[in-house]
């Protein structure tokens, strides 16, 4: 009680007037972070990154994956369908917990974009985390991750093990057609026509 009394009093010796607030404490949830969301986008160009870089609508894909993990296993299989390592690349994945799937989630088909993308990609810009570039007419716009925020990528990989886990399985490249049509179409067929299903 003495250190209190002794920040009261230096608190009231300049003038100020302490109160204390018996409200809850508002807690932010991660995915209203900018810091959180924006150090999610470097990871996925950080372990997808290419030469040629990732498109913003590859980047929401991907992001909505890592958001919902009730669907990636469900995208693994369509990705994967067809290929001699199918079953290896779901060997390798390991989701560790039961993820509940949200059906309205894919009631849309459509990219799952974010309007608090653009002001993400703007908070990786001004620090140079990340670069741009298109062709000739502005069109066709790729993102990269800049040498600038490598160091921060390596740093920061550790803190999302799950996530490192299912973007691993594709090595350094994702073929956006594929990603956009699982994403889009297959998706949003399986589990928003199950949710009607269970919903009558």
């Amino acid at each position: 009680m003495e250190a209190v009394e002794l920040l009261i009093k230096a608190i009231t010796d300049k003038g100020l007037t302490p109160s204390v607030s018996l409200d809850r404490p508002t807690y932010i949830q991660p995915e209203d972070r900018m810091e959180y969301r924006a150090a999610r986008i470097v990871l996925i160009l950080g372990t997808l990154n290419t030469p040629q870089g990732l498109s913003k609508t590859i980047i929401a894909c991907v992001d909505f994956l890592l958001r919902n993990e009730g669907f990636q296993s469900k995208f693994i299989i369509e990705y994967f369908q067809g290929q001699k390592n199918i079953l290896n690349k779901l060997g390798a994945f390991s989701s560790g917990t039961q993820a509940e799937i949200d059906f309205n989630v894919v009631q849309y088909k459509s990219v799952p974009w974010d309007i608090r993308f653009n002001d993400m990609f703007l908070y990786l810009y001004i620090r140079e985390w990340i670069t741009y570039k298109s062709d000739a007419n502005d069109k066709n716009v790729r993102i990269l991750l800049s040498e600038k925020a490598k160091p921060y990528f390596e740093k920061i990989k550790e803190a999302f093990p799950k996530e490192l886990n299912f973007l691993s399985l594709f090595g350094r490249r994702m073929f956006e057609d594929r990603t956009v049509n699982i994403i889009t179409e297959v998706i949003p067929n399986s589990y928003w026509k199950q949710n009607v299903e269970t919903d009558h």
